[in-house]
């Protein structure tokens, strides 16, 4: 049986519920003054003149006192009077449990109460490296900065309706956005349910539509770029394209991850935010191999220097490189309107999948799924029409030669 909301009816006074509504839907408990401890029929006190009202409930015989509704609000008389309906309609329908009407269980259910559990657990888990610091704290700012509507709610109450009102209030925010921020809550949602059984609710949908294309440049292009870097950072940035590394990972390689004997190199360890992490974005460690100016960079910084070394030191700082300085040489020196990923990893990649299959370019880019490589490979072949296509080199001209129509 579905436990029914019952809302009262007023008299003409409109302030003092109806006998007929008490008898019809207040079988267990009364409403009493929290002053004086008068039964209470209407909103304030006839004896001492106090608003404020408590519900008394027998429970397994003894009396427990009830002093807020599930939202945490204390009870005016209206109020208590629709708590004490509701409560008789779960007992009626057998799900009432007194532990959900006490204070203490109604902070317990509040959103804001369980996501900062949540968030409790995940800093764990991120500081013993089993989870993303910068995720960790991009889950915080989303609790501080946009999840204020849900704060008070309980969460065991939120619906579809809750959170497309938290989506539709949202202003100035990207598609791409708005959609961690739902990815976030189901994530949380997913926990809520794994560990109390908590049914999630339906999320809304939101479509995240690409603005423009990736752009990747020539390794021409590539190189007359790194050529305006000072020299100081050519070495770093030649590496970093020929390796078609991210760039928290090409910060992150340490004198230890290289085998020059085998022209290779172990990736296993990135950054986030500034902290390092060893692991990398897809979880894996995977060895690729050197080209010959990567192999050359490496072992002018490798020399003379041994295991947990960085191999690239940036000499500003005489410590090593973060993503967020190489982020900054390229808006500087770089070409303009371009980021820097598209021109290094997106265009590196892009090279290679001009002369290798998708499973190649899978295994040199270290990507997780096959269909990105593929679209790697797609765009490539697209780039090769253009040259069986050249125009320039034979020109069809239908007045001449004609076909003899008799096939001679």
């Amino acid at each position: 049986m579905t436990a029914k909301t019952f809302i009262p009816s007023r008299n003409r006074g409109g302030d003092k519920i109806s006998v007929n509504d008490l008898a019809e839907m207040i079988m267990f408990g009364s409403i009493l003054c929290q002053k004086c401890g008068s039964r209470r029929r209407e909103r304030v006190c006839p004896k001492c003149g106090y608003d404020a009202c408590l519900i008394r409930l027998s429970v397994e015989g003894k009396y427990v006192r009830i002093y807020h509704d599930k939202s945490g609000r204390t009870l005016a008389f209206t109020d208590a009077f629709q708590t004490l309906a509701n409560i008789n309609a779960e007992i009626k329908a057998n799900t009432f449990d007194v532990r959900d009407w006490l204070q203490p269980a109604i902070q317990e259910q509040k959103f804001s109460n369980k996501y900062l559990a949540w968030l409790k657990q995940k800093k764990i888990e991120a500081d013993k490296g089993r989870f993303s610091k910068q995720t960790y704290k991009l889950y915080e700012i989303y609790y501080r900065c946009h999840y204020k509507p849900l704060y008070d709610l309980d969460v065991r109450d939120i619906k579809l309706r809750h959170l497309q009102e938290l989506i539709n209030d949202l202003n100035g925010l990207s598609d791409k956005y708005t959609k961690n921020l739902l990815d976030c809550l189901k994530t949380f949602f997913r926990w809520l349910n794994r560990w109390e059984k908590l049914e999630m609710p339906i999320m809304p949908e939101v479509e995240v539509v690409i603005s423009e294309p990736q752009h990747a440049i020539t390794y021409e292009e590539q190189v007359e770029a790194i050529k305006n870097f000072p020299d100081k950072h050519q070495d770093i940035m030649f590496f970093y394209r020929e390796t078609g590394l991210r760039v928290g990972e090409v910060c992150a390689v340490q004198v230890r991850d290289l085998d020059l004997a085998n022209g290779k190199i172990l990736i296993q360890r990135t950054y986030s935010g500034y902290e390092l992490v060893e692991k990398t974005k897809g979880k894996n460690k995977k060895w690729i191999p050197l080209s010959e100016l990567a192999y050359s960079i490496a072992a002018k910084h490798a020399d003379k220097r041994f295991g947990n070394d960085f191999l690239f030191i940036n000499p500003n700082t005489g410590k090593g490189y973060k993503p967020s300085f190489l982020r900054q040489l390229w808006y500087l020196h770089g070409v303009k309107g371009l980021k820097l990923y598209e021109a290094t990893r997106h265009s590196t990649i892009s090279d290679w999948a001009t002369q290798a299959n998708a499973f190649q370019v899978m295994d040199l880019a270290r990507h997780s799924d096959i269909r990105t490589s593929q679209k790697y490979v797609h765009n490539a072949m697209t780039d090769l029409r253009k040259i069986v296509n050249r125009r320039n080199l034979i020109s069809l001209q239908s007045d001449k030669n004609p076909i003899d129509e008799t096939g001679s």
